[in-house]
């Protein structure tokens, strides 16, 4: 056995183990019924086929069937003899989908220990097939105008730049109207939010204010100037804030969450644009990051040093 695959076996084997130490947290199985053949997989075995999928680009359920019948090594590590038919893959993909994979990822989070005082939030343009009916055209800066969906993520931005929420909205939602991110945000205990001028109006504030956060957002170059034009006094101090060495010093570190993009758009694939459909999107997004906290925990339990670097860099 060559070199390579026993490193693809090692790294087959930690992505199952860390999946099997989630389910035992959720307390998830497959239920067997009295009746009929015992069940041939595992949830575990299950969700290291979707992990696969999403890190070998596979674009389809019938295409992740033939390669992993193809790749004896994967089989081996996981322990099965041959791959889940890809009705079956559907079938548990809905199941994890609606019920498991919001569970799945704070469990992760959890056993990563980011450091959580510092965060910051951005989006970012997905496009996808332009036969997509249920995308929407929105407008950004690097593309202009583009029709698909949106991603809003909230990240850690201190030590390791980790996801611990995300959402996906069609193109034409605006940054300003995803404000219920901050609730989800509020159990993970973020002390300071970072925000780019997108974000930066009075609700983002108010509600940021309420939970006890100091939500930090760039301030438009109309407003940068003269204060008189802003009436709502948590923004006049976000701008004075901003203008201050601490604020400044700070504020620098919302960058790190466009370099995440960088990485889950270069190695993960993250934009698709053969993909159809707001829920097929959510799916391929979803397990995309699930897959990226998967591999930031076995580097955690590793000890290796976290880092923007693509795996073939690494090598």
């Amino acid at each position: 056995m060559s070199n390579f695959i026993k490193t693809q076996k090692q790294k087959f084997l930690k992505i199952l183990m860390t999946i099997e130490k989630v389910i035992k947290a959720l307390g998830l199985k497959i239920k067997s019924s009295r009746r009929g053949r015992p069940k041939k997989f595992k949830l575990s075995h299950i969700i290291a086929c979707f992990v696969y999928k999403v890190k070998n680009k596979i674009n389809s359920f019938r295409e992740l069937e033939y390669k992993i019948n193809e790749n004896e090594e994967f089989k081996k590590a996981i322990g099965i003899e041959k791959s889940p038919d890809h009705s079956y893959f559907s079938k548990w993909a809905k199941v994890i989908e609606e019920g498991y994979i919001e569970g799945i990822a704070r469990i992760l989070v959890r056993e990563i220990v980011p450091q959580t005082k510092v965060c910051a939030i951005d989006s970012t343009p997905l496009r996808s097939s332009r036969g997509d009916k249920e995308a929407e055209v929105g407008v950004c800066v690097s593309l202009g105008f583009y029709n698909g969906y949106k991603l809003h993520v909230l990240a850690t931005v201190e030590d390791e730049v980790i996801p611990i929420v995300w959402w996906l909205t069609r193109a034409n939602i605006h940054d300003s109207k995803v404000v219920e991110l901050l609730y989800e945000a509020k159990i993970f205990g973020p002390e300071v939010i970072l925000a780019d001028a997108g974000y930066n109006c009075a609700k983002w504030f108010e509600v940021a204010d309420r939970l006890e956060i100091k939500f930090v957002a760039a301030v438009n170059k109309r407003n940068s100037k003269d204060f008189s034009n802003v009436k709502n006094i948590l923004r006049v101090k976000n701008m004075e804030f901003l203008r201050s060495e601490e604020g400044q010093r700070l504020y620098k570190q919302r960058t790190k969450i466009e370099r995440l993009f960088g990485k889950l758009k270069g190695e993960y694939n993250l934009e698709q644009i053969r993909l159809r459909g707001f829920r097929t999107y959510k799916r391929h997004v979803d397990w995309i990051m699930i897959t990226y906290l998967i591999e930031v925990y076995i580097q955690k339990i590793e000890n290796c040093k976290f880092s923007f670097k693509y795996t073939w860099n690494n090598l």
